[in-house]
Formats: C-alpha cells, structure tokens, sequence
C-alpha cells in the first residue's frame, strides 16, 4: 500500500478518479439541485472547510516533520489559515463600503476609504510575499525532482494545477458575459461550471494533506 501511495502516479490518478466519481454523483443524482448543493452554506462549502480543519491540524500535529526549516512550516500554516478564511468568507464582510476588499475594483474605486486601501493592500502583499518566497526557495527543487519522479513534487503540481483550473472556471461565466454584450450563460452550464468550481476547490486541502503525509512517509 506504501509502495502505491508513494507512486508518482498516485496523486494525479486519485484524483481524477475521485473528482470525476464526485462530479457524477451530484449531476446525476441531483440535476435540479447543482446550484444550491455549491452555493454558500451548501454541502460542497462544508466539505470544504472540513478539509481545511484537517489540514491545520495536520501542519500543526506534523510541525516536527519540518525539522529546522521553520520558516517553511509558518509560511505553509499561514497560507492554510488564509486560505480557511477565505472559504468562510471573511474577505466579505471586513470592508465597510464593498463586497470584497480583495480585488481590483475595490482598490480603483474612489468611495472605498484609503485606510482600508492601505491595510488590505497590505495583506495582500504579505499572502503574495509568502507565495513568492516559497517559489523563489523550492522552485529549482521541484523542477529537478518533478523530472526525477518525486512522489511529493508531482503531487504539489496537481495541487497548483487544480487551484489554476478552478479560478480559470470561476472567471469564465463572468468573461463569457463581457464578450456577449451582457448576455450570461444557460442557466444549466452556469450550473456545470459552478459545480466544476467548487468541487476542485473542495478537493484541494485534501491533495494537501496528501502532500504532507507522502513528504513524511518520504522523510
């Protein structure tokens, strides 16, 4: 069982298998239901958090497997803990005057109060400067371990691969009515692409929590 779980292979297979069994599930067992399962508060969301709950845990429990790279282990808990809060949907209720303070309208919109402009452009660059420090440290690791097969690093690419595809998909029906002069999607392919979205998000703290355990079992 070892020996399979640490098969390069592994990952991308398991996942693919348990992604499309999922996507199955819910289409075909409730059609009329897609929008409301992946809506906020619903089933998927739960699930969701739930894996980001075992994924704390799990850095916490497992932080001696870092050994002395401490900076590694708090950069990976930080952005675990941001990346809970935002499933939660704290980015929704810390500005006073819009939606979100964590996109481009809220930083180019002139009634958005500059003090708010300076604190989340400011975190912003602090969850940006964990990214790129963990890039700028493992990036020359994981391309030469990716070639040699490393269980661990083909592992992080379904990881990256799967959060790149579901914020492609998030943006496509909002693009999709940009370049049709206002026209939305079918209300049943909006549907498919939500249930794309956040079934690929869902799965992510659990590819995550694959990594950590395949990093220690490699250890």
């Amino acid at each position: 069982m070892k020996k399979i779980f640490m098969s390069p292979l592994f990952m991308p297979i398991a996942f693919i298998v348990l992604w499309s069994a999922f996507m199955a599930g819910v289409y075909y067992l409730y059609p009329n239901d897609i929008l409301k399962i992946t809506d906020e508060g619903g089933e998927i969301e739960d699930i969701t958090h739930f894996g980001y709950v075992i994924l704390i845990a799990v850095l916490l429990i497992r932080s001696d497997d870092f050994g002395d790279r401490v900076k590694t282990w708090a950069t990976l808990f930080f952005l675990a803990m941001c990346a809970f809060l935002r499933e939660q949907g704290i980015q929704h209720h810390l500005s006073q005057t819009d939606t979100t303070p964590f996109k481009s309208r809220f930083f180019l919109n002139p009634n958005n109060p500059l003090s708010e402009k300076i604190i989340f452009g400011t975190v912003l660059l602090i969850v940006a400067g964990a990214v790129i420090y963990l890039a700028i440290k493992y990036s020359k690791h994981l391309i030469r371990s990716f070639f040699q097969f490393n269980p661990v690093t083909w592992s992080i690419a379904v990881l990256c691969t799967v959060g790149v595809c579901a914020k492609l998909v998030d943006r496509f029906p909002s693009n999709w009515k940009k370049a049709h002069n206002g026209v939305s999607l079918p209300e049943q392919t909006y549907a498919i692409c939500q249930l794309l979205e956040e079934s690929s998000e869902m799965f992510l703290p659990y590819i995550a929590v694959g990594v950590l355990y395949q990093f220690k079992l490699q250890k």
